[in-house]
């Protein structure tokens, strides 16, 4: 008579420890290599590590799937995935299943000082050759994609390092990516690691979220990612790889526990 319940309680311990388990390992869609903010051949870059060590303090391993930026918002919606980075409000995404922002991007002009250009809008562009990130005249609006996109002077290239080796190699006038990418980029290469650069900040900048489908993963996230802030790891993560902290720019919510 003592089987049955034995066998009930044996069952029940295998299922517990099966979800805990199952629990402890997050799948989670990130865009393709962005160095510095993710560089996939370590799982490293400064979101990769606030995203795992985030996760890590909640109870959580993370298991990233690396994707090209654009699919992400799909995978989230048809793959059952657990989480996905890097979504703003272009992407199409229940704002609910939104946490705060986590990474803000600044996406600039950048000229060499030397040159000494004036740029303070679009239509300073137009007489200048000029590179830009792909896809860059669909995401950036519609006012710089209508002012350059049909210029001959200007083009989109996938490869950001090959942007920077132009500018600062005076092939080409100005470039527009984000300004912590460039400033990454520049800093690597010692032949104009030094040289000085203008930046035009002509674009706002883009605070990026994750889509959490998970309540209460998500503000556990959300408190967790506040306490990193708060109390310097934030900014640590940002030191290791040379990143200016942007959230000064940002008016942050403020999380209630």
């Amino acid at each position: 008579m003592r089987i049955f319940p034995l066998f009930l309680c044996l069952l029940f311990s295998i299922s517990y420890s099966s979800h805990d388990i199952a629990a402890e390992e997050l799948e989670i869609v990130v865009g393709w290599d962005k160095p510095p903010y993710v560089i996939s051949a370590d799982h490293s870059g400064f979101e990769m590590d606030l995203v795992r060590a985030i996760f890590a303090d909640i109870g959580h391993e993370i298991s990233p799937i690396y994707v090209p930026f654009g699919r992400t918002a799909r995978l989230l919606k048809y793959d059952n995935v657990d989480v996905a980075l890097t979504i703003n409000s272009s992407h199409k995404v229940d704002a609910a299943l939104l946490t705060d922002a986590y990474i803000i991007y600044q996406n600039v002009a950048v000229s060499r000082a030397d040159r000494a250009l004036t740029v303070n809008s679009f239509e300073d562009l137009a007489d200048k050759s000029v590179i830009a990130f792909q896809t860059a005249s669909a995401v950036l609006g519609e006012e710089f994609g209508g002012a350059l996109s049909s210029l001959p002077t200007y083009m989109e290239m996938a490869r950001q390092d090959r942007q920077v080796n132009m500018l600062m190699l005076g092939s080409v006038d100005v470039i527009v990516l984000d300004r912590n990418i460039f400033n990454f980029l520049k800093g690597s290469n010692e032949r104009y690691a030094n040289d000085d650069t203008v930046f035009h900040e002509l674009f706002p900048i883009t605070p990026y979220r994750a889509a959490i489908p998970d309540k209460t993963l998500r503000e556990a996230f959300n408190r967790t990612l506040r306490t990193f802030i708060d109390d310097g790891r934030y900014q640590a993560l940002l030191d290791k790889y040379g990143l200016e902290n942007l959230f000064g720019k940002l008016q942050l919510p403020v999380v209630h526990p």
